[in-house]
């Protein structure tokens, strides 16, 4: 078991000195647990199954799989601290509702509208997804799900983009 406290991750410099990106709009789930949860212990482990994170305990531990990705542990964390917002510990016969309605939240905070935007305009759309997931930092699963559910407005927005940069690109001088 690898114990990082409340908001360290491993792989690079220690985050616990890297500041918040919320002023640019970036959604921070380290930054998150350490300010809102710090109770809360984070810790990365090998973990059974296909399971990549659990919240577990009193006081809660979140528990992260270790070998996985520094997307996939930012999903998996800001997945976790949803459950632990939610406060619903045990589901039973609506688990998997609860497991769409938290993993949809964590979509749309890892990846806010305008986020989005900018990362299809900047890769010229969105058929290349693991271009895109790796240009947000976050897993296949997640832009997957955050692509599926966009609003009619956000699926707009992000269309009218395009159109610009379309033009932009096919004008002659």
């Amino acid at each position: 078991m690898t114990d990082f406290g409340a908001g360290g991750a491993p792989g690079s410099a220690d985050p616990r000195t890297v500041p918040s990106r919320r002023g640019s709009g970036r959604y921070d789930p380290w930054s998150d647990a350490r300010q809102n949860w710090p109770a809360v212990q984070v810790v990365i482990e090998p973990m059974r199954g296909n399971l990549l994170g659990e919240v577990r305990g009193e006081p809660p531990v979140i528990a992260l799989r270790a070998g996985t990705s520094s997307a996939q542990r930012r999903c998996t964390l800001a997945h976790e601290i949803v459950h632990l917002e939610r406060g619903v510990s045990e589901c039973g016969p609506w688990q998997a509702r609860e497991e769409h309605r938290v993993h949809l939240e964590a979509a749309r905070r890892l990846i806010p509208s305008d986020a989005l935007r900018a990362a299809i305009r900047d890769l010229g759309g969105s058929d290349d997804l693991a271009a895109l997931a790796g240009l947000l930092e976050v897993d296949m699963d997640t832009i997957r799900l955050r692509i599926r559910s966009l609003s009619p407005a956000e699926d707009a927005m992000i269309r009218t983009s395009l159109a610009d940069v379309a033009g932009e690109l096919w004008a002659v001088a």
